[in-house]
């Protein structure tokens, strides 16, 4: 069961990095084919965002 948790808190661990890192990194009109709500909140927030999604990836491997 623990070598479950641990496949189960990587695969989420490396999407949560990967939607985090498009966010903190690419511009808004590269992301908005992807995801067409980023054009209603700033974008200070939107890069807030993807770091906090970042933080979680880190800590669900961090434990």
């Amino acid at each position: 069961m623990n070598i479950a948790y641990w496949i189960v808190a990587g695969l989420l661990a490396l999407f949560y990095f990967y939607a985090g890192t498009l966010k903190v990194i690419r511009s808004r009109d590269q992301l908005r084919p992807m995801m067409a709500w980023v054009d209603h909140i700033p974008l200070p927030a939107l890069r807030a965002l993807g770091a906090v999604e970042i933080l979680g990836a880190t800590g669900l491997i961090l434990p």
